[in-house]
């Protein structure tokens, strides 16, 4: 059963699932098949009987992949989580698999998909996609989820509430992996499995990764097999990120030529910063809404010398050396991806119900659910922490350019760390590491990384490793695809850097 779902032919599945269902009633069913248009099957569990996930296979029109691909929806108690999925081009059956959330909150994955790591990229004009040479699916399988519900093509009944904190929707993540890999892919239990994403995801990784191994701990609770999570470019501590603005815009250290800021700027950062970060810091100890909230009006000061100059034909937060293009997200293939996710012929493709009513690049309803709490405030710095000490290796990569979630602030917070690593990594400097680029071989950044021992643990050595990349901002697989495989794929098969 297991080697026929790895190879995943439809008309396989629907042999599989009228098996299933007839099964006598002295003997569980694995999985149950109920048909709706021809185009979706419908998975339901014994396990999980208010949840189903409709699944329908895709073919290279909408998505130029060169792999088996599959979209759908996880659906329980009013909420509905779009995924697309991806076989390796490899080898599905032994290469790992990886989820991708793209950060926000509220800002749809298939930013990742379209326009970075996925095996299509969107084509200027917004009316095609191309085959992409770097993507992630090369060694391995990867899924795409559109998360919190909310975001993107996922949407929730009206009845229903937006996820408001990274902690409810961890909560949705793991039932919807805990399904994805006992009814419809059982294989994916046998191979590594990791997390991966950017920006705010630096908030939604480690918050998932807990939820995983905790419930992995519960005796009879099928184990999804997390062997690591990368964090790129991450919104992991808002505290050191924060710091990190004077570094990257008062010194030539992002590697840029002259700082972005003149004297006078560099001088309101400075003198604004200790009350800033001490006011923070009760925040990180007392997470109230509104002493947060007034932390975050003192620093306010420092964020606004840059971003209120951060619009169209201004400012790129996400990369000091650019302009931006469009207003907010400055990139203007977001745009593309969302007319061509809008057009019909896509739509359709899709099978996007009528409840969503049209796509959107960024849920403005869940960035304004978490901007309501203390999430936004919040450090995930103890998450990390739980992480590594359940023997699960943890990447954090930062382009220099990027303003947004700093190299200088991720390296403060991965310094301050205290795990059983702490000491041997804080007294590593940074090294350069090289990569091939056009053939040539160039160096991509700086790398500290240690492997520590773990009591009785499964692997042996347990790795932490920070990850600078040279001439790339918030979205290393954008700026610099060919680097961003390297490191990808080095990480997967336990090179170093």
């Amino acid at each position: 059963m297991t080697r026929w779902l790895a190879e995943w032919s439809f008309a396989g599945l629907f042999a599989l699932a009228k098996e299933a269902v007839a099964v006598s009633e002295g003997s569980q069913a694995l999985l149950s098949c109920d048909y709706e248009d021809g185009s979706f099957t419908t998975f339901r569990s014994p396990a999980f009987p208010s949840h189903s996930i409709r699944i329908k296979e895709q073919n290279d029109e909408v998505c130029d992949a060169g792999s088996k691909q599959y979209t759908g929806w996880l659906e329980f108690h009013g909420k509905h989580i779009f995924f697309w999925y991806f076989d390796s081009l490899n080898d599905p059956l032994t290469d790992p698999l990886t989820l991708w959330l793209t950060g926000g909150p509220g800002v749809s994955s298939l930013v990742g998909l379209m326009l970075e790591l996925g095996p299509c990229r969107i084509k200027p004009g917004g009316n095609h996609t191309e085959r992409n040479p770097y993507s992630w699916t090369r060694n391995s399988s990867m899924i795409f989820v559109d998360q919190p519900v909310g975001t993107g093509l996922s949407y929730v009944d009206s009845h229903m509430d937006i996820p408001t904190t990274s902690a409810i929707a961890a909560e949705d993540m793991y039932l919807f992996l805990q399904i994805f890999m006992t009814e419809v892919f059982p294989e994916r239990r046998q191979t590594p499995f990791h997390i991966a994403g950017e920006s705010y995801a630096g908030h939604y990784i480690p918050t998932l990764s807990r939820e995983i191994l905790r419930h992995n701990q519960v005796p009879e609770t099928p184990a999804i097999p997390l062997r690591s999570i990368l964090i790129g470019n991450g919104y992991v501590s808002p505290l050191d990120t924060l710091y990190g603005y004077y570094e990257t815009l008062c010194t030539t250290k992002p590697g840029v030529d002259e700082p972005v800021f003149n004297q006078t700027r560099c001088q309101i950062i400075s003198e604004n910063l200790p009350r800033c970060i001490s006011i923070y810091e009760v925040c990180y100890r007392y997470p109230d809404e509104v002493l947060c909230r007034a932390a975050d009006a003192v620093c306010s000061v420092i964020k606004e010398l840059y971003h209120n100059e951060s619009h169209a034909g201004g400012r790129d937060p996400f990369d000091i050396t650019r302009t931006c293009e469009v207003d907010h997200l400055c990139f203007l293939q977001t745009l593309e991806i969302q007319k061509y996710i809008n057009k019909p012929s896509t739509w359709a493709a899709l099978g996007v119900p009528e409840a969503v009513l049209n796509f959107s690049i960024e849920s403005k309803e869940v960035a304004s659910a978490f901007e309501a709490t203390t999430d936004l405030y919040s450090n995930v710095m103890n998450d990390v922490k739980y992480t590594l000490e359940h023997e699960v290796d943890v990447l954090i990569y930062n382009g220099n350019l990027d303003l947004a979630c700093n190299t200088a602030g991720n390296l403060r917070w991965a310094n301050a760390l205290r795990w059983n690593g702490q000491a041997p990594f804080t007294s590593e400097d940074l090294k350069p590491w090289y990569s091939s680029v056009g053939g040539s071989k160039v160096k991509a950044g700086t790398f500290k990384e240690v492997f520590t021992s773990v009591p009785k643990g499964d692997f042996g050595k347990q790795r932490f490793a920070f990850v600078t990349v040279d001439k790339s901002g918030h979205m290393v697989p954008l700026d610099q695809p060919e680097v961003a495989l390297d490191l990808y794929q080095r990480w997967l098969f336990q090179k170093t850097f």
